[in-house]
């Protein structure tokens, strides 16, 4: 089985980034579910991360062609979200966690499962605390 994570620098001991479409890097993970142990790893670049829009989208088709079962992220939108699903990738919280810990807490069934995409912090003068913004920092939708 194969598991992506949304990483800034990649591998085991890199933490589980927030940001889907626009992380730098994807660890890449081949669990052997018989064995229940890592095969492999794997760093990719993720190449969509600078598009002017569309990133997650991207991500997404980048994660299937890869072959991705599952996604360890933070936060995902509500395209990326459904070009995931229909693919048939599920997609799982793991912020902040070290990626080996995240790997071992989803094969024991121990992480939350992301069903639908946010839209993410507010756009324009509303995600930098101007008119309509939540509290001085902006807010999540």
């Amino acid at each position: 089985m194969k598991i992506a994570a949304t990483t800034s620098k990649g591998g085991l001991e890199d933490n589980v980034t927030p940001q889907f479409g626009r992380t730098e890097k994807f660890t890449i993970v081949d669990f052997d579910k018989e064995m229940k142990e890592i095969k492999a790893v794997e760093v990719v670049d993720n190449k969509a991360k600078s598009q002017p829009s569309g990133a997650g989208i991207a991500a997404s088709q980048l994660i299937i062609d890869l072959g991705v079962e599952i996604l360890l992220t933070g936060k995902i939108g509500p395209k990326a979200m459904k070009v995931l699903k229909s693919a048939g990738v599920k997609v799982y919280n793991a912020e902040g966690m070290n990626v080996k810990y995240a790997v071992d807490a989803f094969t024991k069934g121990e992480l939350e499962e992301i069903k639908t995409g946010s839209m993410g912090p507010k756009q324009g003068k509303a995600g930098r605390g101007g008119r309509g913004g939540k509290g001085r920092s902006g807010g999540w939708n």
